[in-house]
């Protein structure tokens, strides 16, 4: 048998063998885990990825949501009861007042791996709610190769639409108070007008621009993105050596009328850089 004919063989039988083989083998996507950080699946979310071993981040969407006047915000994530699968997660919850839905559905592929959020809220009262926002936590706490407490690998963007450092952004450091910062978005709320924001006592004064808050890795091998696909109400960090998040809230609706449902959408993104 000549030399042609062998190789003509041995690639056929490859050929064969490779129709047979898991899809994953040739298309191997990246991929997070979601699990409950509870052990009653109440509260937040465990999220790990076998591509960035060591590392856990704690989803809690939303923490509260704030609005005009209120002290309390609405519907701390405590109460939380979500529903897992192999595709994401699920809650609903609901009180005499107020319904909000979210739906979480695992993204991947060869370069980025998230998870992409919608969230619809119901008005079940006689009376409008103004300034309605969500404060959606991405905690890197326990995840070392993210965490950045002098913030020298978070970036925003300034008023003017320019990329920026978050430690180059101007803050309102209180005496005594937290190392932590709401942030105004330029087409956000009046951060002033929250009452259990304002009781924190850390507002900037400088406006932000885009739709993101982003975290680069110590290893750049990896950027992070807490997205927002609408309008940003305000972005948050609290860089701290026993804390460690950043948001983007979504602005539901400056005015969410009795009866009426708002909805917002975004992502929690990791992408792969490929080279640096």
């Amino acid at each position: 048998m000549n030399s042609q004919k062998k190789f003509l063989i041995f690639l056929a039988f490859a050929m064969i063998y490779a129709a047979h083989l898991p899809a994953q083998q040739f298309n191997k996507k990246l991929s997070l885990r979601l699990e409950s950080a509870d052990a009653q699946g109440r509260a937040a979310i465990a999220v790990t990825s076998a591509q960035m071993p060591g590392q856990k981040f704690v989803i809690e969407i939303p923490e509260i949501f704030t609005l005009q006047k209120s002290g309390s915000g609405l519907f701390n994530y405590s109460k939380q009861v979500w529903k897992y699968s192999d595709r994401g997660a699920e809650m609903v919850l609901a009180d005499a007042k107020y319904q909000y839905c979210i739906k979480l559905k695992l993204v991947g592929s060869k370069k980025i791996m998230g998870i992409k959020w919608d969230m619809s809220f119901t008005n079940n009262t006689d009376s409008s709610i103004y300034d309605l926002a969500a404060f959606n936590c991405f905690t890197m706490n326990f995840a070392p190769l993210f965490k950045d407490t002098k913030m020298e690998r978070t970036f925003v963007y300034d008023s003017a639409g320019n990329k920026k450092l978050l430690k180059d952004i101007r803050k309102s450091q209180e005496e005594g108070k937290r190392n932590m910062q709401f942030y105004p978005a330029s087409d956000g709320i009046d951060l002033t007008q929250s009452n259990w924001i304002n009781q924190w006592g850390v507002n900037s004064d400088q406006y932000l621009t885009g739709k993101k808050i982003s975290v680069f890795s110590t290893d750049e091998k990896w950027v992070f993105e807490n997205r927002v696909n609408g309008k940003v109400a305000f972005f948050f960090n609290n860089w701290e050596q026993d804390h460690g998040c950043v948001h983007a809230s979504p602005l539901l609706k400056n005015e969410l009328h009795a009866g009426e449902t708002a909805k917002a959408s975004g992502m929690f993104l990791f992408k792969k850089i490929m080279s640096r």
